[in-house]
């Protein structure tokens, strides 16, 4: 074989490499380009994300002050919930919370305060009342269990 046939050999195969991985490339199912406008969408729609996700907390933060001010919006949590903001009937009727209140007479709070004491976030000076308000809904067959993680997370026993 002359070195000129070796040089076209090389050539070719280094062609037709080009041409397979090209292809490959092309082709792939997982090869997604977009256009620089269908990027600016994206862009654009995760930026409006961000931008939606803080004016969302800011207004349910104006809402839950505005109602506290009134005397209308009364949860058991440190923080207090957004649940009853949304939810009705019975928790969140015409956006008022009264979590504080159920939990003190021994009926269960919303889902979303069930959840927060459940995981710490509950007013501590009422643990005392939570296992009996959280078995409300829960079922009095789980009020052992139920007293058992309140005093986990608040570190006292409630009296009872």
């Amino acid at each position: 074989m002359t070195n000129l046939n070796i040089i076209k050999l090389f050539f070719c195969v280094l062609l037709g490499s080009y041409l397979i991985i090209s292809a490959v490339i092309i082709f792939s199912p997982t090869h997604d380009q977009m256009n620089p406008s269908e990027y600016a969408q994206e862009l654009e729609m995760e930026m409006n994300m961000e931008t939606a996700r803080t004016s969302f907390i800011s207004q349910r933060d104006k809402i839950v002050s505005n109602l506290m001010a009134h005397g209308d919006y009364r949860c058991c949590l440190m923080k207090p919930c957004t649940y009853c903001i949304e939810k009705t009937p019975g928790h969140g009727e015409g956006a008022i919370c009264d979590c504080l209140a159920d939990i003190v007479d021994g009926k269960h709070p919303c889902g979303e305060c069930i959840g927060e004491i459940l995981e710490g976030h509950g007013n501590p000076y009422l643990s005392e009342y939570f296992p009996e308000a959280i078995a409300d809904e829960l079922g009095q067959d789980h009020l052992d269990e139920i007293r058992k993680i309140i005093e986990e997370k608040y570190g006292e026993k409630e009296n009872e």
